[in-house]
């Protein structure tokens, strides 16, 4: 059978909906070009061996496929992507005798696609095809495309893809060609829309602070920083880790470095320490559009819907750049309305996630954010204090289900508040736990405010989760950062009282008044709220530093201890003068003055009066068996600390933490009367009930304590299994009971 076709005759012809013919010179047939339309590579890549890597593997897998090969850069802006991708491009372009195509696919910015026909046009137009013989519909146009470029494999880049559909005409013919796209969005969209073809994706992650140094230098015109001062090394290094991982942020201030005017390296990066934010210094003052930091985030910012660009500007008011999922929900206004918005920042790279349940935002987008939300004073000031109220609530929440003890804060006089904020202790604890850094930052920055009354509520409301987890840095820090805020409320006060007129401390010292839990009342609870304020913000330091032990630590103890005091009765309120000589008796057992601590006891329940304190009264028991026995009194302090348990027990809600503690006591005082043989019994049962609390510190005790009952009792390997365990759980809490568990092991130093 022959096909004619007019004005020759064609070896090799498909009869077809569309049919290309193919363009003849003197009768013969005209190859495609083999273009290398790829911008330059940057001079210099660092940090970048895992997406080499990948990009390799992908690349040496063509072979065998029979598709062609999609690979997806992604990562959120100023991470380098399309450097990463050009600089392996222009070592891997030997490998496509195709040639090498290039597009911008959002070339007006704020991720506005570009239209694939135009793609397609200038794709055809450098292999070859003058644009007034490519077919005019888009559809045979990509035809055309894919007959050009099906004789030898080929390398597309696709840069800054925004949508999956601008993908499926640009892939080449030939199916050992590849396609390596880069974008801020995930692209998740892409496998539907490629049939037979199943993409590679790429995060590219931040570099580390050795690479951005390298970095930073190298555009600054220096291989070293041998060049530089000691001081400026040590400047150097303190200043790279606010790049944030972001080669645009080191390669910007680089380039301001070099500036001849910058007074160079070590001049520069001084300044650059001494700016509030890095947003104005990484931007180069000829060039502030093409050349600056603020460009790189603004396309993304620019295509987010109002909703969810409210959300990702109070999310930069968040103390750190890293948070739960529920505070998405809480800014956005709703868990539905919370999941929208997430997921447009989690597909936009805006947004990573570190965890399950947890987001995080890179460090200069999270600067970048906050200054977005600072430039309208009041929408900034009302979502500040939505996130801190939000904090408070949770960390209330929390404190409430591990202790009933008494507080003063205005949020636990109304129960119904804290309902529902958590199902357990434990998924409390473990909430506060990953948010514990935020708490910490966020006392700091209310202190900055001037809201000293909400610092002070914040140190009350956490004390139970730090109490629980033992991050003793953190939670002197806070109690400390309370102390002073409590201070400048007192002082706020006596000026006030001097005609100065009120500040706003004093203000807000108006609602902190004491309100009693259940079966409290009397003139007594009617408190002088600045100095009751004080009072608590001086306990509960002293609180934290006698938990975190050590001689120093227990003695700063007692001095807070005695300022609590004396504020108490300043303020005429029992149970916080009852709560103060509590805590004096019990630095008195640790400095080993029992006789002077039964003192103390004996005081504070005096001090209790008629007041209806059933915890209060139990905690005093409890003490007063660990002076006795620590006055050899045994068994006077067996029958304490067995009452105390009791009572703890017989609370309107057990209070099985202090039953634990209570019959650990109990096991300690009956190992110093020589009967181990009463003690493994409730130290067996204290080690339950504090697994069960999350307790570890307590429970590592616990287990020293049941070692040396099985020492005595001759089981050298249970006590050794004890003993190991508890220097295990000392050592990951950084506890200074370490020492006694090494030297109950025979281990020296802190191996």
């Amino acid at each position: 059978m022959a096909n004619n076709i007019s004005g020759g005759t064609f070896r090799d012809v498909i009869q077809a909906g569309h049919v290309t013919v193919r363009q003849c010179v003197s009768g013969e047939v005209r190859a495609p070009r083999v273009p290398f339309m790829a911008p330059a590579a940057p001079g210099r890549l660092v940090d970048r061996l895992p997406v080499r890597a990948a990009l390799d593997r992908a690349a040496d897998a063509r072979p065998v496929r029979a598709a062609v090969e999609v690979a997806v850069v992604t990562g959120p802006p100023g991470i380098g992507k399309s450097g990463a991708v050009l600089h392996w491009s222009a070592r891997r372009r030997g490998d496509f005798p195709g040639g090498v195509l290039y597009a911008d696919m959002s070339p007006r910015g704020a991720l506005e696609p570009a239209d694939t026909r135009s793609v397609l046009e200038s794709f055809v137009a450098a292999l070859g095809t003058p644009r007034a013989e490519m077919p005019a519909d888009p559809a045979p146009l990509a035809a055309y495309y894919r007959h050009l470029t099906a004789h030898e494999p080929c390398l597309v880049l696709l840069d800054d893809v925004v949508t999956a559909g601008q993908v499926p005409p640009l892939l080449p013919g030939h199916p050992k060609s590849m396609v390596v796209i880069t974008s801020r969005l995930l692209l998740n969209g892409l496998r539907p829309v490629l049939p037979g073809s199943e993409p590679v994706y790429v995060r590219l992650a931040g570099l580390d602070d050795e690479s951005c140094r390298e970095l930073f230098l190298d555009t600054a015109g220096r291989e070293t920083a041998a060049e530089l001062t000691d001081r400026g090394q040590e400047l150097l290094r303190t200043v790279i880790p606010a790049f944030a991982g972001l080669p645009a942020a080191a390669r910007l201030a680089g380039a301001r470095a070099a500036d001849p005017l910058e007074g160079g390296v070590e001049e520069f990066v001084r300044r650059l320490l001494a700016l509030p934010t890095f947003q104005e210094a990484l931007t180069v003052p000829d060039d502030p559009h093409t050349y600056s930091l603020r460009s790189v985030f603004e396309d993304s910012y620019a295509a987010l819907e109002p909703a969810t660009a409210a959300v990702f500007r109070g999310l930069g008011l968040n103390p750190t750049p890293e948070f739960a999922d529920a505070l998405v929900d809480a800014l956005a206004g709703g868990p539905e309305a919370g999941a929208r918005a997430r997921r447009t920042l989690l597909n936009g790279n805006l947004l990573e996630r570190p965890a399950p349940g947890r987001c995080r935002m890179n460090g200069l987008l999270h600067e970048y954010a906050a200054a977005l939300a600072r430039t309208d004073a009041a929408e900034a000031a009302a979502v500040a204090a939505r996130i801190t109220d939000w904090y408070l609530r949770r960390a209330a929440a929390a404190e409430r289900l591990v202790s009933g003890r008494w507080r003063r804060a205005a949020i636990f006089r109304d129960p119904t508040v804290l309902d529902g904020v958590f199902g357990s202790e434990a998924e409390a604890l473990d909430a506060l736990e990953a948010d514990r850094e935020n708490a910490a930052a966020l006392t700091g920055l209310e202190f900055t405010r001037g809201h000293d009354l909400l610092v002070c509520d914040l140190a009350e409301a956490l004390r139970g989760f730090f109490f629980r987890r033992k991050h003793h840095t953190l939670w002197v820090e806070v109690a400390e950062r309370g102390v002073r805020a409590a201070e400048r409320m007192v002082e706020a006060r006596a000026a006030d009282a001097a005609g100065a007129g009120p500040g706003p401390a004093a203000a807000g010292a108006e609602a902190a008044g004491g309100a009693e839990d259940a079966g409290a009342a009397g003139a007594a609870e009617t408190p002088d709220d600045a100095s009751l304020v004080l009072a608590r913000c001086h306990y509960e330091l002293a609180f934290a530093l006698f938990d975190q032990g050590g001689a120093h630590s227990v003695e700063r103890a007692g001095r807070h201890y005695g300022l609590a005091l004396r504020q108490a009765r300043a303020a005429g309120h029992a149970r916080t003068e009852s709560s103060a000589l509590e805590g004096l008796g019990q630095v008195a057992v640790e400095q080993d003055r029992p006789q002077d601590a039964l003192d103390c006891f004996r005081q504070a329940l005096r001090a209790l009066g008629d007041l209806a304190h059933p915890r209060g009264r139990a905690l005093l028991q409890y003490h007063m068996g660990r002076a006795a026995s620590a006055a050899r009194l045994h068994e006077e302090a067996a029958e304490a600390l067995l009452g105390a348990r009791r009572l703890f027990a017989e609370l309107p809600v057990p209070d099985r933490y202090n039953e634990a503690r209570a019959l650990t006591r109990y096991a300690q005082a009956r190992l110093a009367a020589d009967r181990a043989d009463e003690a493994v019994a409730p130290l067996d049962e204290a080690i339950t009930l504090l697994r069960e609390r999350g307790a570890p510190k307590e429970e590592a005790d616990a287990r020293l304590a049941r070692g040396d009952a099985w020492a005595v009792r001759g089981d050298e390997t249970r006590a050794r299994e004890d003993w190991r365990a508890a220097l295990d759980t000392y050592r990951t809490l950084g506890s200074v009971a370490a020492a006694g568990a090494r030297e109950r092991l025979g281990e020296g130093g802190d191996s």
